[in-house]
């Protein structure tokens, strides 16, 4: 299949919708064929050891974006899913989502993200994990919803290891062992409403990212608008089952909406 047939307006942006052949030979000639698409397109910094990120959230990560070569898990809203990838396909980095078809695409541009830099396998299938592998030896960061239990160990560090050679991020919506870090929404809150009435206008959401190296997590407080994202003063975090740090006062409580753990 030639990769430039597939290419595709969805209702909102450009993405490249792609189909994977069930045959393993067949499937290489296509991941080549995807390769020497975005070889051509793209000029990014392979040598550097971190993806770009925006400026709001550089304070989640040691190095100051994600690192190449690892794997991270994801939990919450896909508002930090649009927000970690912006940056890199700004920079020239190609990204491809496996089993997240269904998202709003017009989020994620509003977010900065270059969809024509974004590949989209909607429905992977039982196929989804050697999916994953192809198109880590094709793009950049590659975004993944497993699709039913997960592989054996041998096959994630076989993985593991083509990330690394690569310098590809895997990112897992959902759990995967021996994952880098674990970057989670703490905390959603929307502000617009006024008791029942109004448009939903300014989110606001506390990122964490957890790793093995500490303790204590990174945290970042984020405002997404229609001015885009921008970092802004780090609020109390709220936990589930535990008293928030935040004393709201009453007249604040028909003026938000609150969304605790994504």
């Amino acid at each position: 299949m030639d990769i430039d047939t597939i290419e595709h307006m969805f209702e909102y942006g450009s993405v490249i919708p792609l189909t994977l052949h069930p045959e393993s030979a067949t499937r290489q000639e296509q991941v080549r064929a995807l390769q020497e698409k975005i070889s051509r397109l793209e000029s990014p910094q392979i040598d550097h050891p971190v993806l770009p990120s925006h400026p709001s959230l550089e304070a989640l990560f040691s190095g100051g974006g994600m690192r190449r070569g690892v794997s991270y898990e994801l939990h919450g809203g896909y508002s930090l899913l649009w927000s970690l990838l912006a940056a890199p396909s700004q920079h020239g980095h190609w990204s491809a989502l496996i089993g997240l078809g269904h998202l709003g695409f017009q989020a994620a541009a509003d977010l900065g993200v270059d969809l024509d830099r974004v590949v989209v396998v909607k429905n992977p299938g039982s196929g989804w994990f050697q999916i994953a592998s192809a198109l880590a030896d094709a793009v950049s960061l590659v975004v993944l919803a497993p699709q039913g239990t997960l592989p054996p160990i041998s096959q994630r560090d076989r993985l593991h290891a083509r990330l690394r050679e690569r310098g590809s991020t895997l990112i897992v919506h959902g759990q995967w062992p021996g994952h880098e870090g674990r970057l989670v929404v703490e905390q959603c809150r929307w502000e617009g409403l006024d008791r029942g009435a109004g448009v939903l206008q300014t989110q606001h959401l506390t990122l964490a990212h957890h790793t093995k190296r500490s303790a204590t997590p990174r945290r970042v407080h984020t405002v997404i608008s229609a001015d885009g994202l921008h970092a802004a003063p780090l609020a109390p975090v709220q936990v589930l089952g535990g008293q928030s740090t935040d004393q709201q006062t009453p007249h604040d409580e028909g003026h938000t909406l609150e969304r605790v753990a994504g």
